[in-house]
């Protein structure tokens, strides 16, 4: 996959895999954008056309109590 001048969105609570993994995106020509939430991942979606979401996935734990 060419990377050169795809906007991609990146959702990473873990600081070092985030830069880690933005640095190699950069590397390989990508616009990386960082996103501190869901609402501002979703914002750059809407307004900057981003194309590719990489975001850190949870597991619901609620219902475990």
């Amino acid at each position: 996959m060419d990377l050169k001048n795809r906007r991609i969105a990146v959702r990473i609570d873990d600081p070092e895999l985030r830069y880690q993994l933005s640095e190699l995106l950069m590397k390989n020509g990508a616009v990386v954008h960082g996103a501190r939430d869901e609402v501002e991942l979703q914002r750059l979606v809407d307004r900057l056309g981003v194309e590719i979401v990489i975001a850190e996935a949870r597991p619901d734990r609620s219902r475990l109590n």
